[in-house]
């Protein structure tokens, strides 16, 4: 007989974290909060360089590409610690932040590479 038997500190960490899930949003929404307060007229051009149109740029661009993940996330049933797994919206969820993840991380080492080699 299979038996799953939970790890010891379970809760603990589960508890660690939801707590830190909640301190990251709140510190999100501060930021948030704290640059809309703080943001003066003719402060969006930093250097010559349209700060304020970029931000939103990529704040859009995350945004499209969180529900372009979702839609074309994967509904299939994952066996998970012997139980088959076939909530629909959570499968989508999960590959949508795994896919996204992983586009991020591609769009990081791209600008890393392109930066590094433009004078």
């Amino acid at each position: 007989m299979n038996s799953i038997v939970s790890p010891f500190f379970a809760d603990v960490m589960l508890g660690l974290m939801y707590l830190m899930v909640v301190a990251a949003l709140g510190v999100t929404a501060y930021s948030v909060w704290h640059g809309m307060r703080t943001r003066r007229k003719g402060d969006d051009i930093i250097n010559g360089v349209p700060a304020g149109k970029i931000g939103w740029c990529v704040a859009i661009l995350l945004v499209v590409c969180l529900l372009v993940t979702f839609l074309l996330g994967s509904s299939s049933p994952v066996v998970t610690n012997g139980v088959k797994f076939t909530d629909v919206f959570w499968l989508k969820a999960t590959d949508m932040f795994i896919y996204t993840s992983i586009l991020l991380i591609i769009g990081c080492f791209a600008s890393a590479i392109v930066s590094r080699f433009r004078s």
